[in-house]
């Protein structure tokens, strides 16, 4: 019977516990004690802790992180509200198996130290059973022992870099790989008719990743490799050294590893300095970010998506228009692919019913294809996918599908 039932002389106080049924109910006639404070600090406890308790059973509980201050705090913070809009609408239409979702949001502001940190304390919550996160390659990496050691699995919705594959096997991404999209853009770029390539990339692991596949790629494909140059992500804001080394390569085109601030940056200067090679990136440059500091310098930029906003899709068109009314913003790839991230957990979930950590672990392995924002999609044995990449220009200072 435990204490329900029960009648317990304390605190100047006879407190009868009657029921247990969705908290504690109590009946209580004073009565004289000198330990009242003592007393009532555990009836509190007794009613609060109870009530707690049975809050917690009625919550699924997931972490997510990234960088939603620093470097790449745009796309940071695009991506936690693409987080809080599956949130929402999987709440909406009867959270997961009758459970409400509940997030835990942290930032990492795109530094290695921040990620194993909330890494930390993700795994000593034990509440939480799955984390989205993170954005930049390089934070998942410092991440990932503390989670495999944990035993528990992170989605990654940004994270590029190959090495990311071999980083764990509760490591997991939604976004496509640096060996995917580099190989996409050097074929792009030697059938354009440009066999002279110059790469300039940002010293992290996406930007390295970026790299070591272009130049092997573009060997494949006929091209020749003629310079490369690379920049401290986050504090380089002088390209002028950086542009006049590759300008003096010649080359027919420049491919960046660099994502939308630094990409807007770096063309901008070359164009005033006279270097007019045209410029490609991988999605990192597909950002509203990259128009709006670039203006009207960015025009003709190219780069590859997993997404693209005027995709017809059912899934797609759903996402798509609950953003836009969430936000009055057109979503981007990271508010789609961190929107993915929360999805693929929350389907392992509805499919087997997963409660545990370990039971989500299993049902992420077996899920088979699911549909998200960025297209239907289904884990491979190292938890990457394959997704189909989109051709996209700036073009009359929008991005639009690029047509030769």
């Amino acid at each position: 019977m435990g204490i329900c039932g029960r009648r317990w002389g304390l605190l100047g106080w006879q407190v009868k516990f009657l029921k247990c049924v969705g908290g504690v109910t109590l009946k209580m006639r004073k009565v004289e004690s000198k330990h009242r404070v003592f007393i009532l600090a555990v009836v509190a406890f007794l009613v609060f802790g109870s009530a707690s308790a049975v809050f917690a059973a009625d919550v699924v509980k997931f972490g997510w992180y990234g960088p939603v201050s620093g470097a790449a705090a745009q796309d940071g913070q695009e991506g936690r509200s693409g987080a809080e809009l599956a949130m929402e609408l999987i709440n909406a239409s009867g959270g997961l198996n009758g459970k409400q979702l509940e997030i835990v949001f942290a930032d990492d502001k795109s530094d290695p130290k921040e990620g194993a940190n909330i890494a930390t304390m993700f795994v000593s919550d034990k509440d939480i059973i799955g984390v989205a996160g993170a954005f930049n390659s390089s934070v998942i990496l410092a991440a990932a022992p503390i989670y495999n050691r944990g035993r528990l699995v992170d989605i990654g919705w940004g994270v590029t870099s190959p090495l990311v594959t071999t980083a764990g096997e509760y490591i997991y991404r939604v976004a496509a790989t640096d060996a995917l999209e580099g190989d996409f853009m050097s074929k792009w770029i030697i059938d354009e008719g440009l066999k002279k390539i110059a790469i300039i990339y940002e010293n992290t692991d996406y930007g390295v990743g970026v790299r070591d596949v272009v130049r092997e790629s573009v060997k494949k494909y006929g091209g020749e490799i003629v310079a490369e140059a690379n920049y401290v992500q986050g504090q380089t804001k002088d390209f002028g050294s950086i542009i006049a080394s590759v300008k003096q390569a010649a080359p027919d085109a420049v491919m960046c590893g660099s994502i939308y601030n630094e990409g807007a940056l770096l063309i901008a200067q070359s164009r005033d300095l006279g270097f007019d090679a045209p410029f490609f990136g991988t999605d990192g440059f597909f950002s509203s970010g990259l128009l709006e500091l670039g203006g009207s310098a960015v025009e003709g930029a190219r780069c590859c998506s997993v997404f693209y906003h005027e995709v017809t899709a059912p899934k797609v068109r759903e996402f798509i228009d609950a953003y836009t009314k969430k936000t009055g913003k057109i979503p981007g790839t990271w508010a789609a692919l961190s929107y993915d991230s929360v999805i693929a957990l929350a389907e392992a979930i509805k499919k087997s019913g997963a409660s545990t950590r370990e039971e989500l672990k299993a049902a992420l392995d077996s899920l088979g294809s699911w549909e998200g924002a960025t297209g239907v999609q289904e884990f491979d044995a190292n938890g990457d996918v394959n997704k189909s990449l989109t051709k996209l220009v700036v073009k009359d200072g929008k991005f639009a599908i690029y047509e030769k």
